[in-house]
């Protein structure tokens, strides 16, 4: 607890940022840790998007500069005297993250949650406010989020990380998200009207959101900031609280491709966005009634993709994965989902079944349906290892598929 209190302390000021002659990765931190129920979730939560933003600062060969804004500077007032001191480069990066509680009005019409900082005035700022604020600087890219509008749950966050072995994160990835585009992100941990949940070792939202950025960059070969946010979802629902209180993330992205972009690793391709994305999480049935048998798999023979077919999105896939292990859904409801197989899968795939960080198995997908049928309890969550996977030669169907379980400890 010391170390992270001296952490923010020696943080600079925001009030002295000033405009670089290289790129800067500015990142501005807002956390409530102080407040009586989430100073311990918030104070984690800084310190680990501090962790996580300056590896990706320097993955992509830009210059760090952080702030803090807690304790005396958790106000209103130094946020927008951080906000106003800004000054970008038209190579800039802007990140603005804020963790604690948050709140929304019958007469403010936005989706984006109201950051409580004042508890004692209304002059407290809409998080698509400073969005939009940020925006003005003219950066060649701005993320926006809010973890905010907590409800402190007993459950917590899982603090284990398992990698596959013989992956190492790819900076690539990194500069798919910050470098190949320009425009602007928002998020924010809920929708209207909705809590967000946290408990003493971290809030769920931002907890999710680091674990996918961390598993993009090791098991990823492209990745969009939709890709990334629909799977930061997924991964928030592993979560049993979250799952239970219905805890919806919203995001908005604004982007348009840089032709101009000189990335390092030029072969690195933006796969375009997929507006329909969504969790399949979120549309599950729970009250259908669990049959007593096991499940039969079948999985239709593909058609023919067309030229322009993508290759499977890897957060529907994880969504689809995930959701076959949910013991939280009815048998009915799980059974059902894995007809959909057909989707992403040849009908004779081969599936290599990671646990944590070691190969287990080498089975045909059906069997993976079974597994999942009778380990759900065990398995707490489910990823797909793009890198250890193959495709077929439409580019639309995986051969061969790794999948990695983190089981439950």
């Amino acid at each position: 607890m010391r170390s992270i209190v001296l952490f923010c302390l020696c943080l600079v000021s925001l009030t002295t940022l000033q405009a670089q002659t290289q790129p800067t990765f500015h990142v501005i931190m807002i956390g409530a840790t102080e407040d009586k129920t989430l100073a311990r979730a918030c104070q984690l939560d800084i310190l680990r998007f501090h962790e996580q933003f300056s590896k990706i600062a320097e993955s992509i060969g830009y210059v760090y500069k952080p702030g803090v804004l807690v304790k005396e500077n958790f106000s209103n007032d130094a946020i927008r005297k951080s906000i106003q001191g800004l000054t970008c480069g038209a190579e800039d990066i802007v990140v603005f993250y804020y963790t604690g509680h948050g709140f929304n009005l019958s007469k403010y019409a936005g989706n984006f949650p109201i950051m409580a900082i004042d508890t004692t005035g209304d002059g407290n700022f809409p998080l698509m406010l400073i969005h939009e604020e940020l925006m003005k600087k003219k950066a060649r890219f701005c993320l926006t989020i809010g973890d905010c509008c907590n409800k402190v749950i007993d459950e917590n966050v899982p603090q284990d990380r398992s990698m596959v072995k013989g992956t190492a994160c790819n900076p690539a990835i990194f500069r798919q998200l910050f470098l190949q585009q320009r425009g602007g992100v928002i998020a924010a941990s809920s929708k209207r009207g909705q809590v967000s949940g946290a408990a003493p070792g971290g809030s769920f939202y931002t907890w999710s959101l680091l674990q996918s950025i961390d598993y993009a960059c090791h098991y990823n070969e492209r990745v969009t900031w939709e890709q990334l946010l629909d799977d930061t979802q997924t991964r928030m629902w592993s979560i049993q609280a979250a799952r239970q209180a219905k805890q919806e993330s919203i995001f908005t992205v604004g982007l348009a491709s840089d032709s101009t972009a000189t990335a390092p690793d030029s072969q690195v391709a933006v796969v375009p966005a997929n507006p329909t994305a969504a969790p399949s999480s979120a549309s599950v049935d729970s009250n259908a009634v669990a049959p007593a048998q096991t499940p039969v798999v079948a999985v239709a023979p593909q058609p023919a993709a067309p030229a322009s077919a993508q290759r499977p999105d890897f957060s529907d896939v994880n969504g689809f994965l995930n959701t076959l292990a949910d013991e939280s859904l009815t048998y009915a409801v799980r059974t059902s989902k894995q007809t959909q197989a057909g989707q992403y899968f040849v009908h004779n795939a081969r599936v290599k079944v990671y646990v944590n960080a070691t190969q287990v198995a080498l089975i045909p997908l059906d069997q993976l349906m079974s597994r999942y049928s009778t380990l759900a309890k065990s398995i707490r969550q489910v990823n797909i290892v793009e890198r250890l996977s193959k495709l077929d030669p439409s580019g639309r169907f995986y051969t061969e598929v790794a999948v990695q379980e983190i089981w439950n400890q």
